[in-house]
């Protein structure tokens, strides 16, 4: 077992004192969820839970619903509650709505970024960079949302919102995809770094799609993991309405006809430069 790996497994088994009320219980379970303490797909046994944290059983179901709610728990008749999996169809939906908000944002924040702004920006990528030599994913993945929050800080309190609230269930897939190496650590930080240069530049417009290439690439490694044969189709589908240009009616005609003559990638998805 590796180092990491005995890290994860002290932090799943360490017993949390002090959570005296559902909310308390709830946020304790979504950080252990988001944090990596188990497996997609883990069905959860309340008694081991409520063992472990040292609570009743009641709360314990109130703040598993409210993860329910919250799209992190499955909830099947007669089963116990499961961790979010790797399914593709959640995975491709979710992802597309990452790219759609987070391009969005970041094309009305990215003009408007201060001094202040950038040098924030500058920290959280070397954040990043310190993290990934040592591993960590912990800090990595903070630096990462601290890079992209301050991206779209100047978007707008509702806008922020559904941005945080899509990115919640992101960060899950986001820790399997770093974690287990599908990436290397140096593409990820080549991506920040473009992003960072159009953010310099108050260049929204490449900015955001910068940043929906970044999210769309991710995503596609872990579907191709998860199930290989699949088409991104959602995905691709949002890179589309951000990085391509409007086409008069009979050229988009003639780029339709000439898609549905390109056979499916099978095994091997297109490449981002492709979409």
């Amino acid at each position: 077992m590796s180092q990491r790996d005995n890290r994860e497994k002290r932090k799943q088994l360490k017993i949390v004192r002090g959570l005296n009320t559902v909310g308390q219980i709830h946020d304790e379970l979504r950080k252990m969820i988001l944090g990596g303490n188990f497996q997609p797909g883990t069905r959860l046994s309340q008694i081991r839970l409520a063992r472990t944290l040292r609570v009743g059983r009641t709360p314990l179901r109130e703040a598993l619903r409210m993860l329910q709610q919250e799209g992190l728990i499955v909830a099947e008749h007669n089963k116990r509650p499961r961790l979010l999996s790797f399914d593709p169809e959640v995975i491709d939906a979710n992802s597309a709505e990452v790219i759609l908000l987070f391009s969005l944002a970041t094309k009305l924040s990215v003009p408007k970024l201060t001094d202040e702004n950038l040098t924030a920006i500058r920290n959280s990528l070397k954040d990043m960079r310190q993290a990934a030599q040592k591993e960590d994913l912990d800090a990595w993945v903070k630096a990462d949302l601290a890079f992209h929050t301050v991206t779209f800080v100047h978007a707008g309190a509702p806008l922020e919102q559904r941005l945080k609230r899509v990115n919640d269930e992101n960060q899950f897939y986001l820790r399997f995809l770093v974690s287990r190496e599908n990436v290397p650590w140096s593409k990820v930080e080549e991506d920040h770094q473009a992003i960072l240069d159009a953010c310099i530049a108050r260049n929204g417009g490449l900015a955001s799609k910068l940043v929906a290439r970044h999210v769309a690439g991710g995503a596609i490694t872990i579907l191709a993991h998860a199930m290989p044969e699949r088409e991104p189709r959602m995905i691709r589908a949002a890179m589309r309405l951000i990085v391509q240009q409007p086409q008069p009616p009979a050229t988009r005609e003639r780029a339709e006809k000439s898609n549905d003559d390109v056979p499916r990638m099978g095994k091997r998805h297109a490449p981002m430069d492709q979409l």
